[in-house]
């Protein structure tokens, strides 16, 4: 299988080391209940199953051929008020690696820090690397979005956000479609649904799931986009690119947290 997922050279390790009398002296610096919390490695995964067949707002069914994005780091969340776990990951985790914090409702516990390009369908399983959270239960995930400049030249997806290709199927007519997308600087999704509990036993790997609707609000990524009003009639793909009415209603779309999802596989 063709390897999907890029992780930049100098990136900084998600897996500093630490004795166990540095251990000890965190536990302690970050008051007594934080005793209770300790730290696990975790595979991270980018997982395809959530990426089926889908209908938006305007009756077009998408299937997708080619689903690709490319990320920074990855944090994990605890809802509530952690700050003493706060203060052990920053104790655990140089600053460089990792930045906790208050997002969303929850606390920063967990982090795989890096560069990557997810790939849902040619890179569905392959291992975006171990992150460390330390034990709890966690309920959020915020995905940093950043442009694949490392890629070649003739990578599509090179200097860009994101990558879809498939085709928009509304009674009879099925019309091919490829779509580049670009994000903002700083621009990430927050609160991505990450409904686990994990403790020193925890080894299942973490699966990022990118979904193309979300049966709670109903909402679809391509909703708004009318591809039989884009198609150029002359038997070639509907293309959407920067400066498109419908980029902006899908950029727009996939900084939504209701098309992720983090799940043990």
């Amino acid at each position: 299988m063709k390897r999907a997922i890029t992780a930049l050279p100098g990136a900084a390790s998600s897996r500093p080391v630490l004795s166990a009398m540095s251990l000890a002296t965190c536990l302690a610096l970050a008051c007594a209940p934080s005793q209770e919390a300790t730290r696990v490695e975790l595979p991270v995964v980018v997982d395809g199953r959530g990426l089926v067949d889908a209908t938006t707002d305007l009756g077009w069914t998408i299937r997708l051929d080619t689903a690709r994005i490319a990320t920074g780091d990855l944090e994990f969340t605890i809802q509530g008020e952690m700050h003493a776990l706060a203060r052990l990951w920053d104790l655990l985790v140089p600053p460089a690696v990792a930045h906790p914090g208050h997002y969303a409702g929850g606390d920063v516990t967990g982090a795989l820090p890096g560069s990557f390009v997810l790939d849902w369908l040619a890179g569905d399983g392959d291992e975006l690397g171990r992150a460390e959270l330390l034990t709890g239960n966690y309920h959020g995930c915020n995905i940093a979005f950043r442009r694949a400049d490392e890629l070649p030249a003739d990578d599509p997806l090179a200097g860009h956000t994101a990558q879809f290709s498939g085709t928009a199927s509304k009674d009879g007519q099925d019309l091919p479609f490829a779509a580049i997308l670009d994000l903002d600087v700083g621009a990430a999704v927050i609160g991505a649904p990450f409904d686990l509990d994990i403790d020193e036993g925890s080894t299942d790997p973490l699966g990022v799931q990118l979904r193309l609707h979300d049966d709670t609000s109903g909402a679809a990524l391509f909703d708004g986009v009318d591809f039989a009003a884009l198609d150029p009639g002359d038997g070639t793909a509907v293309s959407i690119g920067p400066g498109d009415p419908a980029h902006n209603l899908v950029r727009r779309a996939l900084q939504s947290h209701v098309f992720y999802t983090v799940a043990p596989l």
